[in-house]
């Protein structure tokens, strides 16, 4: 059961990359001179109606709470002897 937690975080780290390399390609495509650090900024004001920047925000959300959740269990695990 732990390795599959464990087994979560590095699935959701590369489904945030995929996101964010989608969005990426799909900016290079319009106008491949432009190079921004702000891809999500910069997606969703060129494409309003998409998806992706709510789905890689919702992925880094999920990546961070899950793992403040790992670390605080292994943390009380340890601490309790258990």
């Amino acid at each position: 059961m732990v390795a599959v937690v464990f087994l979560a975080l590095p699935i959701l780290a590369a489904v945030n990359l995929a996101f964010w390399l989608v969005m990426r390609i799909r900016l290079m495509r319009i106008d491949s001179a432009r190079d921004s650090y702000d891809v999500l900024g910069m997606h969703a004001a060129l494409f309003p109606n998409s998806v992706l920047p709510r789905c890689f925000r919702f992925a880094s959300w999920t990546l961070i709470v899950r793992a403040a959740i790992i670390l605080c269990a292994t943390m009380m695990l340890k601490v309790f002897g258990n």
